[in-house]
């Protein structure tokens, strides 16, 4: 559904204000001759208050307002560009540092709006007093109306003394930030995610780790409790156990344990091979080992299964 709102077609003179109210259906958007224009005659600001006053009844609350400002009110001068390229932004910034040089006013007290011309390398810079501009922002707010612009024509080019190249950039830089936030926040949800997953995954081999070290004390002490006069293979298994239980480190866990005299095959899990690697190396420097070896590697995720075998020396 489009909605039929009005606008209100100002034309400002230092002591004649001439408007025309429009439907925005209607696309003429042509200057209208006096003729059709009706005349509103004003000294000071205080009347064009009540002018607005009276106005804003007349209309919808949803009507726009156009300021046509009257050549007697603005400033017109020519800037050459430098040699350089200039982006939108730097070019503002560069008409900005010349307004001093260019109307003999501080760059802070007027608003101004500019016709770029490429080809001769000309910027045509058109100011008004700011006050004069700011006085109308602040009228129109006094009654919730909204001002879409306020300048003039020149050469059949709109000038806007209205700060929306301003609010442009700064709705820009709002959109980075959010932007910016918002990939931080990703990724921060993703680090936090992936720590409390490595943080689980810890807890879990601890846990595996407590649970095989308890069933390995266990034997232990059932094998001393219970062989007072063990045989050789008896021996070897307790020794096995005892050993493997203080060379495991904490990153590999044990699920099975097989014995054969003079030989010891254990298979687990562990989630680094350095530390594999590390294990059986330490295993090589004991004396009642003669040989080991990792026999077998395969994964699972982020899980190494192994297979090791081990060889005794006779005691």
């Amino acid at each position: 559904m489009i909605f039929n709102k009005e606008r209100v077609i100002m034309y400002v003179e230092p002591a004649i204000l001439r408007y025309k109210i429009v439907s925005t259906a209607k696309q003429n958007n042509t200057l209208t001759a006096s003729k059709d224009l009706i005349t509103f005659n004003y000294q000071n600001v205080a009347d064009v208050d009540v002018f607005i006053d009276e106005l804003r009844k007349k209309i919808s609350g949803r009507a726009e307002f156009e300021l046509n400002l009257d050549s007697n009110l603005i400033q017109v001068q020519q800037l050459t560009l430098p040699d350089v390229k200039l982006n939108v932004g730097e070019l503002i910034l560069y008409i900005e540092a010349n307004i001093y040089k260019l109307f003999q006013l501080p760059a802070k007290s007027v608003f101004f709006d500019f016709v770029l011309n490429e080809q001769t390398k000309q910027v045509t810079v058109i100011i008004v007093e700011r006050h004069y501009i700011e006085n109308w922002i602040n009228l129109f707010k006094k009654y919730a109306l909204l001002l879409t612009f306020a300048g003039c024509r020149f050469e059949n080019t709109k000038v806007n003394f209205l700060p929306w190249r301003q609010e442009k950039h700064t709705k820009h830089q709002q959109q980075m930030f959010g932007a910016i936030v918002g990939f931080i926040g990703i990724i921060s949800c993703v680090f936090c995610y992936l720590w409390i997953q490595a943080r689980n995954d810890r807890q879990n081999y601890d846990k595996k780790l407590l649970h095989q070290q308890g069933i390995a004390q266990a034997l232990t002490e059932e094998l001393s409790n219970y062989l007072p006069n063990p045989s050789l293979s008896q021996k070897q298994i307790h020794q096995s156990l005892i050993l493997l239980s203080k060379q495991l480190p904490s990153v590999i866990w044990l699920e099975s344990f097989y014995y054969e005299p003079q030989k010891v095959r254990i298979e687990g899990q562990s989630f680094s091979y350095v530390e594999l690697t590390n294990f059986n190396q330490s295993l090589l420097m004991l004396k009642n080992i003669s040989h080991s070896q990792v026999k077998t590697i395969s994964t699972n995720k982020n899980n190494l299964f192994f297979e090791m075998e081990i060889k005794l020396n006779e005691q």
